[in-house]
């Protein structure tokens, strides 16, 4: 993204923030550009140059820094293994069950969409979400020798969660993000944010 398209965003940005907030939003100062990585996420370090930071639980003001920190759990993730993924899996479904019904009316006040009992559910079965499970190598023999193939993750997600069901839509897509492998930055509606926020810093 060039300079000039990236200033004019960060004014768009700002202009309409201000106009959400009420009153006229001071402009950013423009962020140093993020250092290159393989996974286009921030690589080892923050714009600035500084270590991952990890936010506040799992939670982030700066875009930059929650891909540092995304990055940073992807290749602890790689090394941990398959057995890890599947017990962050286990974690997050006895979560979402266990706090299906606080959760849905907490999102429910937040974003006054929906149903209370839709939302209860929707948490609940999120234990049917497919897991590591799922992730099966399969392997072939024949007259010209043997082929295995395997799935392999790839690095961040970045997601964006509705506003209509943000944490079940949250706690569904870490078990098969995290499944797969792979790390994810969640960007959550404005109108249920707070609710996502809560979620994912009792995960």
């Amino acid at each position: 993204m060039s300079a000039v398209n990236e200033a004019l965003i960060r004014d768009v940005v700002a202009e309409v923030l201000g106009r959400l907030g009420g009153a006229p939003a001071a402009k950013p100062a423009p962020a140093a550009p993020a250092p290159k990585s393989d996974c286009g996420c921030g690589g080892k370090g923050a714009a600035n140059g500084a270590p991952g930071l990890r936010g506040k639980f799992g939670v982030f003001q700066d875009a930059n820094e929650a891909c540092v920190a995304a990055h940073e759990a992807f290749l602890q993730l790689q090394k941990a293994g398959v057995a890890a993924r599947a017990k962050i899996v286990e974690i997050v479904k006895a979560m979402a069950e266990a706090n299906a019904e606080s959760w849905g009316k907490i999102e429910l006040e937040e974003s006054k969409i929906g149903r209370l009992d839709h939302k209860i559910e929707k948490l609940k079965i999120i234990k049917l979400v497919p897991g590591v499970d799922w992730i099966r190598p399969d392997g072939r023999s024949g007259d010209h020798g043997i082929t295995l193939e395997e799935y392999t993750p790839f690095g961040v997600v970045g997601a964006i969660t509705p506003s209509t069901h943000s944490i079940p839509t949250l706690s569904g897509n870490i078990v098969n993000i995290v499944a797969a492998g792979n790390a994810v930055v969640f960007n959550a509606h404005p109108s249920a944010s707070k609710c996502a926020a809560l979620a994912v810093g009792a995960y």
